[in-house]
């Protein structure tokens, strides 16, 4: 953090030096001299923020030419701090909706969920690397270090849902399947485990209801050291907040009937069941019991607020207790 704080005065210089008549583009170009690749890379980032500043070249192209550039650092702790270097700088430069960096050279929104999508699946590329890296017997320290800096991977999902740009249907059609289709893929339990919290955390409720199946079937296709059950609580947790927060008053509001309207038209309680019963039928006989009963307690909860005049569908997660109880051995 002390590097970072330096560089925003080697920034405010290179916006001075621009005052005094030296050309951005000059800057830009000088620094890529610097000899060893690293201290090189920080400087052209530092030179790009700054000329993205001084509107002297389309903010598009000095994206594009400094995620090309900082491909060079493949060792993953170096190049996971360089990147976060990167998506800080670039964070209030980006081409978003109302920006003053939007336009029609400088690209819009999608051009900015471009930019910080190619950049978290590199970071997520190198901090699965990450356990790789020393000898078999440093395995507990790299898992140790992996945790301290799965932040900055994390960063890139919290800078996308904050971009002022970002409609549920870009959300649904383009920045949530590629998300998942990164955490997939990557085959990662740790990484797989923290995104999909990530994403939980960070998007809308109302993003997440309607997208609610896309969310679900996906964890049918994680590891299967992956804690699911951890997943569905929060997700679960999350949603029955945000119906109990919406119910209907005397002095509604437009967001608390919309709000209501997504609840009423999703079969949300059909969704949840049938993704909790293909938990329980497929890991019942790895998971602890009580694990498998603290789900079904987190989908008690949420259909009480949710559903509160619905008794069917606690009788339904009673029988569901009833069946996990039966099917499996206790010892007293």
């Amino acid at each position: 953090m002390m590097t970072f704080d330096e560089l925003a005065y080697l920034e405010n210089h290179f916006i001075e030096e621009q005052r005094k008549g030296r050309k951005m583009s000059d800057l830009y170009e000088s620094v890529q001299h610097a000899g060893n690749i690293i201290p090189r890379l920080y400087l052209l980032i530092t030179v790009g923020s700054a000329y993205i500043k001084t509107k002297e070249a389309p903010v598009k192209l000095i994206l594009k030419d400094l995620l090309d550039m900082v491909k060079g650092v493949q060792q993953p702790i170096r190049g996971l701090f360089l990147r976060y270097y990167l998506l800080k700088m670039m964070k209030d430069k980006l081409p978003d909706k109302d920006s003053e960096y939007e336009g029609p050279e400088n690209g819009d929104v999608n051009d900015a969920i471009d930019f910080i999508m190619q950049n978290m699946s590199e970071m997520n590329r190198l901090w699965v690397r990450l356990q790789h890296l020393g000898a078999n017997k440093d395995k507990e320290m790299r898992e140790v270090e992996r945790n301290e800096l799965r932040v900055t991977v994390g960063e890139n999902i919290i800078r996308l849902s904050s971009l002022e740009g970002l409609t549920f249907e870009i959300y649904k059609n383009s920045v949530l399947p590629k998300i998942l289709e990164i955490i997939v893929i990557c085959k990662d339990t740790l990484a797989q485990q923290y995104l999909m919290e990530c994403v939980i955390q960070a998007f809308p409720d109302d993003y997440h209801l309607q997208s609610l199946e896309q969310l679900l079937e996906t964890t049918a296709t994680l590891n299967t050291n992956v804690d699911i059950k951890s997943i569905f609580i929060n997700l679960m947790e999350k949603l029955s907040k945000y119906a109990a927060n919406n119910k209907e008053g005397e002095e509604e509001t437009a967001e608390q009937k919309e709000a209501q309207s997504l609840v009423g038209n999703l079969d949300i309680f059909k969704l949840f069941k049938k993704y909790t019963d293909k938990i329980i039928e497929e890991q019942g006989k790895t998971i602890d019991v009580s694990r498998l009963l603290e789900l079904e307690v987190a989908f008690m909860n949420f259909c009480i607020k949710t559903y509160p005049s619905n008794l069917n569908y606690v009788n339904d997660i009673l029988e569901s207790c009833n069946s996990i109880l039966k099917s499996t051995p206790i010892n007293n």
